[in-house]
């Protein structure tokens, strides 16, 4: 239960994040993605890659667990470092610019709800899905970490103070 509250909790300051500081929501987003990848994904990839199997088999739907099983039984290290390599592929669009940066996002939702069957601990990754969705619905011209990368806020801040936004 400890781990669902966390993940909510998470899952929310990225949605308010990405509703009232977008440019600052990305950055978040993507660094999530980055840490997740290594933190979780590539420790436990490392260490303990029969996790990626109990996780699969507790699925509770039987079909989404058929599909899990399916995935990861044969070779649990194989599917945790393509579970690494996704995450962190996703991190680096997301924190990219232009089209790429929205295909990021929304691989992020994709990915977020991909794995919200997967049982409890995953029950808040809708929360995660909208405040990808949300950043996905905005231009981004400028990669994440770049002085020109003010986000939507700062721009409209500026303009309205009389400075150039472009």
């Amino acid at each position: 239960m400890i781990q669902v509250l966390v993940a909510a909790a998470v899952h929310l300051a990225l949605v308010a994040l990405a509703f009232l500081r977008p440019a600052a929501g990305r950055r978040a987003m993507g660094l999530f993605f980055a840490v997740m990848a290594v933190g979780v994904n590539g420790a436990v990839t490392l260490f303990a890659p029969h996790l990626f199997v109990d996780l699969a088999a507790a699925a509770p739907w039987g079909w989404y667990r058929a599909i899990a099983m399916t995935l990861t039984e044969p070779s649990p290290r194989i599917f945790g470092t393509v579970m690494v390599l996704g995450e962190l592929t996703v991190a680096g669009l997301v924190l990219a610019h232009g089209r790429a940066t929205r295909l990021g996002l929304l691989g992020a939702a994709l990915f977020a709800l991909g794995i919200t069957p997967l049982g409890a601990a995953t029950l808040a990754n809708p929360l995660l899905a909208v405040a990808a969705l949300r950043l996905a619905s905005i231009p981004w011209p400028a990669s994440a970490f770049t002085r020109a990368d003010r986000g939507p806020v700062a721009e409209r801040a500026e303009a309205r103070r009389g400075h150039d936004v472009g």
